[in-house]
């Protein structure tokens, strides 16, 4: 009488079944990591461009808090590359009156004495854009 030895472990069928389950498993669980990365990554160029924007808002209203700076429309920093800053004169009610100009030096330009100026501040890093707009009163 013949016996058959016993069968004990996995064929490669089976083996083969448990890997593509597992494969399908790892693609369901890791494709929205990837696309939060991307998130993440985008999300950090956003907050670098509004702390830049940010920065430059600070330093021309740190200037501006001399008058004759503010009447001169003047920035002493040199701004930043990717940067674009608009003037609007303001009248009393908060209006937009004019578009100025931020001018590079603050000497030899007339004065003007608005009673408030809105500042944007347009700023891109790698592509992402932020924007700050800030009223400021004449000191």
């Amino acid at each position: 009488m013949r016996t058959e030895p016993p069968t004990a472990g996995l064929t490669i069928v089976e083996v083969l079944v448990g890997v593509f389950l597992l494969s399908v498993i790892a693609v369901v669980v890791l494709s929205p990591l990837t696309s939060f990365f991307g998130l993440t990554r985008k999300s950090s160029q956003q907050v670098s461009a509004t702390q830049q924007a940010q920065q430059v808002v600070e330093a021309i209203r740190g200037d501006w808090l001399n008058v004759g700076n503010y009447d001169q429309r003047c920035a002493t920093e040199p701004l930043p590359a990717g940067t674009t800053v608009t003037l609007h004169n303001l009248d009393l009610s908060g209006a937009e009156a004019a578009a100025v100009t931020l001018n590079s030096t603050c000497t030899g330009h007339p004065p003007d004495p608005s009673p408030a100026r809105r500042i944007s501040v347009q700023v891109s890093v790698n592509g992402t854009a932020s924007t700050l707009n800030v009223d400021v009163a004449r000191p």
